[in-house]
């Protein structure tokens, strides 16, 4: 892909670069034109006004237009050279295409009046080896940084959600200790109602919860020495009871 890139762009830079010297060339032929219109121009002159003159001496005279005599020309005189300066014109333009090793074959250009400055393109430079190394050298570590930015964000979001997981989860079992508190909760509450009427009794007997205490205490202390009282008596009746029946 990058070397079909370099090829595309060298083949840009050589087209651009055959452009400016056609470019050049025509600038050049123009200007060889111009002179040759002129002198041409000046030599048709000289002919038109001195018929009997050879042409050695209207080359000289159209060289050094001082040397010409004083004459004028009109507008329908000049009309009919124009035709034989344009073919001049065309070979002319021809013949330095063909020394220059270009095409004969050349477009229409615009007249001198018309001519406007041409612009010249900014041209691109070819990369050396070593630019190209360094810029190939560059993607790489803009891929490799691109690279760790989003395996840090990726390992940055999966803790996130690991977390957010994490969190829900401890919520669920605060909201389920929560509903088991308030059941509880009604649990006592209904206990204490039950019982709310036995305690408002005992209040107005002035019984308080340590007398109840006490008394439970002393219920038991009674019932325990009763027990001792009678079981000395069962166990006298029944060793009496066995040594009548051995006799």
């Amino acid at each position: 892909m990058q070397l079909r890139e370099n090829r595309a762009d060298q083949k840009r830079t050589e087209e651009r670069r055959r452009g400016r010297s056609e470019r050049r060339l025509v600038t050049e032929s123009v200007s060889v034109l111009l002179s040759l219109i002129q002198h041409t121009q000046a030599t048709i002159i000289m002919m038109l006004q001195h018929p009997g003159l050879g042409p050695s001496e209207i080359s000289a005279s159209a060289l050094v237009p001082c040397l010409s005599p004083p004459g004028s020309l009109t507008l329908d005189d000049f009309t009919n050279f124009t035709p034989l300066v344009k073919e001049e014109l065309r070979l002319a333009i021809q013949n330095k295409r063909l020394s220059n090793g270009m095409s004969p074959v050349m477009k229409d250009c615009p007249s001198s009046s018309s001519e406007r400055p041409v612009e010249q393109p900014v041209v691109k430079r070819e990369l050396t080896l070593e630019e190209y190394e360094r810029r190939k050298r560059r993607r790489e570590r803009n891929k490799i940084a691109a690279a760790k930015c989003r395996n840090k964000k990726k390992e940055k979001t999966d803790c996130l959600q690991k977390e957010s997981e994490k969190l829900e989860s401890i919520n669920a079992e605060l909201k389920a200790q929560i509903e088991e508190l308030k059941s509880q909760k009604q649990q006592l509450v209904y206990m204490l109602n039950l019982h709310r009427p036995t305690c408002i009794v005992r209040a107005q007997n002035g019984q308080t919860p340590e007398d109840e205490r006490n008394l439970f205490i002393q219920q038991i202390k009674e019932s325990t020495l009763q027990d001792l009282m009678v079981s000395p008596i069962g166990s006298s009746h029944t060793s009496t009871s066995s040594s009548c029946g051995h006799h």
